[in-house]
């Protein structure tokens, strides 16, 4: 900021003021004053909009162009002079950097073409100042700016624009690639994702199938055992009824009434070997299922890709393939035979007896 210091706006307040109380004598150095006066006003007023388009003065004369001001005397012919030719070439810059599609407003462009068409006798440093201003100034602030350091940039855009094109070319080469291996990597991790459910799946059907051939062996074991116990008061009551007859002693009906208790051990023994032997059976039938669910899992390995398009085609092709591995283990709970049945046995034997 240069026009906008404080210190900087008084001495151009000040000179404002002096050359609007001042009087001259001369009409041509009177009419420069006058210009002067209105450029200088114009800065005034707008001292960011001068700061902004008038660096190349500022950097040159603009320490000068203060002191002038500050030190104007309306009585001395240079100082009006040097003044005007100054002023001149702030506004010639205010105009060349005024913007693309852009012209300066009706008062300042009439104030540039007075001073242009200013004829009238002057110093040769004030005319050469009036013509740098009109002609090689602007060169001069074109070559400073093309020269700026910034403005190399600028110059290496479409080099570095060109860089950016290959290596954005690269990147996306790299990204392909590394997006194909990404996809294959994924496919695999699928497919060691289905491979562990199926492998968990058959490891559930392997631990569940084990707990039921243990039950199993357990079942067969008690069969065995029941089946002792059944032939038990058999083989006694027979042994007994030969040492009976052995010994010489007749058949009576006291042996009958001591077949009685017998006969209903044995039917009680019976029941349950039945009820043994059926939840034998049930459990045998539930290992043959885990064992079929796990012959099934050896090749179900493909099984989520393989259903997702055969259902394409036909939506229940694979339906009694998944009713069976995925049902329930059957048991068949129906041929349980009820303990009020042999009850009823026992009780139909005894009323039998009694009317016998």
């Amino acid at each position: 900021m240069f026009f906008g210091k404080e210190e900087n706006a008084k001495v151009l307040a000040g000179f404002l003021f002096k050359a609007g109380a001042a009087h001259v004598d001369d009409e041509a150095r009177a009419m420069r004053l006058s210009l002067s006066r209105e450029i200088i006003g114009y800065i005034y007023k707008q001292p960011e909009r001068w700061d902004d388009r008038c660096s190349f003065n500022i950097k040159h004369i603009g320490g000068q162009f203060i002191q002038w001001l500050g030190d104007f005397d309306p009585r001395k012919p240079a100082d009006i002079d040097n003044i005007y030719s100054m002023a001149y070439r702030f506004l010639c810059e205010f105009d060349f950097l005024v913007g693309p599609g852009k012209e300066l407003s009706m008062e300042l462009r009439s104030i540039r073409n007075k001073i242009e068409h200013d004829n009238v006798e002057m110093e040769d440093n004030v005319r050469s100042q009036i013509i740098y201003a009109s002609y090689i100034m602007p060169a001069n602030i074109a070559k400073d700016f093309i020269n700026d350091a910034n403005i190399g940039v600028f110059k290496d855009f479409e080099l570095r624009k060109a860089e950016a094109e290959k290596l954005k070319n690269q990147w996306d080469e790299e990204i392909e690639q590394k997006k194909t291996i990404t996809d294959a990597l994924k496919d695999k991790l699928d497919e060691y994702k289905i491979g562990f459910n199926f492998v968990g799946l058959y490891k559930g059907f392997s631990d569940l199938a084990e707990k039921k051939f243990k039950e199993s062996l357990g079942l067969f074991w008690s069969l065995i055992g029941m089946g002792f116990l059944i032939l038990s008061p058999l083989i006694a009551e027979i042994v007994f009824a030969a040492s009976e007859i052995y010994g010489g002693k007749s058949f009576t009906a006291n042996h009958l009434i001591i077949l009685i208790p017998l006969i209903s051990i044995e039917l009680i023994l019976v029941y349950f070997f039945r009820i043994i032997l059926v939840n034998h059976r049930s459990v045998k039938a539930q290992v043959m299922q885990l064992e079929l669910r796990q012959t099934l899992c050896q090749f179900i390995q493909s099984y989520a890709a393989y259903s997702s398009e055969i259902k394409k085609q036909d939506a229940g092709a694979l339906e009694k393939f998944e009713n069976l591995i995925f049902s329930g283990i059957l048991s068949d709970p129906e041929k349980l035979p009820s303990t009020f049945d042999g009850l009823e046995q026992i009780g139909n034997l005894i009323k039998s007896v009694k009317n016998s």
